[in-house]
């Protein structure tokens, strides 16, 4: 499969900005995806101007502060037991941070979202929608190669799957498999390794990313964005 990168949560703080920079020079960066939330966001938005790489929305709707809407609830279970009960107040968000993306000049070719919530019911509905209302081609679908890593993974597999079989008869694109979940912030060369097997033949896979020169949710962000300035990654990359 083609492995193409995608680093997450630009935007959000300066380091990963700033990480996203250097790997962006390395060469090693197929997409930014952007928080339009974020209160980094106009250095992100520069730096999507300034290098040749595609531009996602990390649609944000469980880490305020928001652009138009609030009283979303904090907890994973409530997203994905109670999706639906939020659907509006979602959609208006989401569409607000798009136009918002949109607005700077750039060029939107995929959606996405914070802790990858659009895969829950009720939500996979609207960030479908609002593909098909601005044209956007392409929304992430969470199948993962590891899903019995363990129940999160396995959870989310299942809900993504359930997205992917809605996007196909809409017409929109999700890459055939989302790589890094199960180590999302702490990817290292082990776990990449490991998956090499899952993902040969055709198709597309999408490494999802959280590098940072300094920490901001993880302490081992700054190991992956060293792994990602190796050789070895650069190589790794090249055999897919």
């Amino acid at each position: 499969m083609k492995v193409l990168v995608t680093i997450d949560d630009l935007g959000m703080a300066a380091g990963v900005n700033s990480g996203a920079e250097v790997l962006l020079r390395r060469g090693v960066v197929h997409c930014l995806s952007i928080m339009a939330t974020g209160p980094e966001l106009s250095e992100a938005l520069e730096l999507a101007r300034n290098f040749n790489v595609a531009v996602s929305v990390h649609l944000n709707c469980v880490q305020p502060p928001f652009l138009v809407e609030d009283g979303f609830p904090d907890s994973h279970y409530a997203w994905f037991r109670k999706g639906r009960k939020y659907a509006e107040k979602v959609r208006n968000e989401w569409r607000s941070q798009i136009e918002k993306i949109l607005s700077a000049g750039l060029l939107v070719s995929s959606l996405d979202s914070h802790q990858h919530v659009h895969n829950a019911a009720g939500l996979r509905e609207v960030i479908l929608d609002l593909a098909v209302e601005y044209g956007i081609r392409s929304v992430r679908g969470a199948v993962l190669p590891d899903r019995f890593t363990r129940p999160s993974c396995f959870i989310l597999d299942m809900l993504g799957r359930k997205l992917v079989r809605s996007a196909v008869s809409r017409g929109i694109r999700t890459p055939d498999l989302m790589l890094g979940f199960s180590r999302s912030g702490n990817v290292c060369r082990d776990s990449l390794e490991s998956i090499d097997g899952s993902i040969e033949g055709d198709g597309v896979a999408e490494l999802v990313m959280h590098p940072a020169t300094t920490p901001v949710w993880a302490s081992t962000q700054t190991d992956e964005l060293e792994l990602m300035r190796s050789e070895w990654f650069a190589e790794w990359l090249k055999k897919h």
